[in-house]
């Protein structure tokens, strides 16, 4: 356990029916590398503003690390990692 604060982020990517939640999670957690240190699918949804055949999932992504504060360019950067690995490895979108 780390005395150092955490950031939570929430995400939301359009995705491919075809495409498992697990599937996704693992990208998420090779993008965010160490300094993800929690992961939580918090809502599935289908309907308005979402294509036909896709679907939204909502994660939680905790970023933190042992050994300091992160700083705030730190997040950013894991966040866009999570991002670019989710859309290049499934064609998804970032929702909002």
């Amino acid at each position: 356990v780390s005395k150092y604060p955490s950031s939570d982020i929430d995400l939301a990517f359009e995705v491919p029916d075809t495409v498992a939640a697990a599937q996704v999670e693992g990208s998420l957690r090779k993008g965010g590398g160490e300094l993800l240190v929690g992961l939580e699918l918090f809502d599935v949804y289908r309907g308005d503003g979402v294509a036909d055949g896709a679907r939204s999932l909502a994660y939680r992504l905790r970023f933190q690390a042992r050994d300091r504060t992160l700083t705030d360019a730190e997040v950013a950067e894991a966040r866009q990692a999570c991002i670019d690995t989710v859309a290049r490895q499934h064609g998804a979108t970032l929702r909002g």
